[in-house]
This record gives C-alpha cells, structure tokens and sequence, in this order.
C-alpha cells in the first residue's frame, strides 16, 4: 500500500469518527459549505417546527470541551496541507451555546488553526437575543461571524401556524443586535411555508422585514414536506394547503420584487424547481426576467414529469 493510499484510508477513518453521530447527512449553511465543519453540537435544542425534520429525530447533545478538542485535532490532521481559513460549527443552532463554552471553542480551534479567518454557525434568533450586546461583541472579537439564522417568514401568522418558536419583532431584534455587534449573517426563507392560505402574509411581510435588515446573502428554500414532520397532521387534516411547486416559485418572484435591500438573492437549493443566484439590485430585473421565462416555459410543458426528473437527480447531484 502506497504512503497516498494509507494517508486517504486514515483521512477517511477521522472523517467516520468526526462525523459519526451526525448519520448520513447533516446540513450545513449553503453560504459555509466550504468551511471546515467542527462538530460542537447534534440536533436542534428547539426541534419542534411542524416543517422540520432535519435532526431526524437525533436529541439535541451539547458535545464537551474534551470531545470537542479531539475532533478539531482529527481536523487538523484532515487539513493537513491546506490554508484552512473559514469554520463552521455544526449542529442545527450551535450558537445556543453560552457565551464562555463558545469563546473557550473559538480557542480551541484557533490553537490548532491560526489561520483562522471567521466561525460561522447556524443560529435561531432567540439564541442571539438571549446573549447581551457586550457578549455579542465578544464573540465577534473572538472570531464569530457571518451566522445563518433560520428567518423562514417575516409573517407572525405564518411562524406561529409553524410552531417555530420566535416572532417577527424577534427575528429583527436578532439581526438588528448582530449589526450592532458588527457581525454580519445570512438568512433562510422558505417559499411555500404559508401555504395557500397565508401566501400573502409570507410574502408582504417577509419582503418588509428583510427591507429593515441587512443580510449580505438571502438563502431561498423551498418547502419540502419530509417524512417525521409534525406538518403532515396538519395536511391530512386540511389545516394546511401545500402551495404546487410552480405557484411557490412564483411566490420567490414577488418576493424578489419587493426586496430594496442589497444582499445576495441566492435560490440555487436543489428545493427549488429552477436555480438562481444573482446581486440584487444589480441583477434583480435579470433574475425576475428569467423567472418569467421559466414560468412560461414551465406552464407549456408537463411540470410533473420535470419535477419527477429532477428529484431523481437528488441523490446524484
């Protein structure tokens, strides 16, 4: 066995032990997909949006400082070679953690890594309004940046329908407290979370929240009704209407009309029936041009056989 193929098979053993108690998959911010991903905690310790099932049921477990050590020097020997300069903390909303395990974290990866530029990390809005803007401060001298809240709806109608936990007056205190402490953030917005019925409400009121904010990207989603989802009840019930794939898109498009902010409008997830990126307001009359010709060229074929197609390439993509 050759020096390169022991090297590999040993990378592969300390990603499996990394790795281990996430299961097959565990998401990451899309704008941090390139980060080096330092396991701190499993689960979400809310878990109890009707929509969500990403934890897959897992128990929300804050990982000790002792496990935590071990993992970012099994990284380190992962990265061996390269400028590893961006990290991210996994787990569904990592920044619930207190302030003193997140500072004493942010030295244990900059011991191993000097080079460390930021640490990003997923983040529900109640785990920023509980931290004081001097905590905020401190976090973001120590490294914190560039978070990703779970905004989903600017509607109250909408996230209390969800059970998501925060309220719109919430979201905007999170975001305005980040932009105090200097911190910058993406956001996620799920189309089609209003359903049929509170579509108006999702779009008017996420489009004048997102207006007093100031994301650097907007991550655009797509409702997916996964299998575990409390949402499911609701919709044998008739308590919900799903939005069809094509009328969710066209929600995206006057969302995306109504934004006056600069951000990153980027709706590449694979969730969504067609793939955009663009700078708005310097490519928004580009981006909702090419919406229009989707639509059109979507409402002259058979959606169900494109959308079959595409979920097929889920797995292979």
């Amino acid at each position: 066995m050759t020096q390169t193929s022991e090297r590999i098979q040993k990378i592969n053993r300390l990603k499996s032990d990394v790795y281990r108690e996430y299961g097959f998959y565990y998401y990451v911010p899309m704008a941090e997909a390139y980060t080096v991903q330092v396991p701190v905690t499993v689960g979400c310790s809310y878990d109890k949006c009707l929509f969500c099932y990403l934890n897959q049921g897992r128990k929300f477990r804050e990982l000790t400082l002792d496990e935590i050590s071990g993992h970012v020097e099994n990284l380190r020997v992962i990265n061996e070679g390269r400028n590893s300069k961006r990290f991210l903390l996994a787990g569904g909303n990592p920044f619930v953690l207190s302030t003193e395990k997140l500072l004493k974290i942010s030295e244990v990866i900059r011991s191993k890594f000097p080079e460390c530029e930021y640490i990003s990390a997923f983040s529900r809005a109640d785990d920023i309004t509980r931290k004081t803007p001097a905590e905020l401060r401190s976090l973001h001298e120590a490294g914190y940046d560039r978070l990703c809240i779970g905004i989903e709806s600017g509607s109250d109608e909408v996230l209390a329908f969800q059970n998501k936990g925060v309220t719109r007056s919430m979201n905007l205190q999170a975001m305005k407290m980040l932009d105090d402490a200097g911190m910058s953030y993406s956001v996620y917005i799920m189309l089609g979370l209003g359903g049929h019925d509170m579509s108006d409400s999702h779009v008017n009121e996420t489009a004048s929240l997102l207006n007093m904010s100031k994301p650097f990207e907007l991550t655009v989603v797509t409702l997916v009704i996964f299998k575990g989802a409390g949402l499911i009840e609701r919709i044998k019930s008739h308590e919900f209407r799903r939005m069809h794939p094509l009328d969710a898109f066209k929600e995206g498009r006057k969302l995306l009309s109504l934004l006056e902010i600069p951000t990153i409008w980027d709706a590449t997830h694979k969730t969504n029936i067609y793939p955009l990126k663009g700078r708005i307001p310097e490519h928004k009359e580009k981006l909702l041009g090419r919406i229009d010709d989707v639509i059109a060229e979507i409402e002259s074929t058979n959606l169900k056989q494109y959308e079959l197609k595409r979920w097929r390439k889920w797995g292979t993509e």
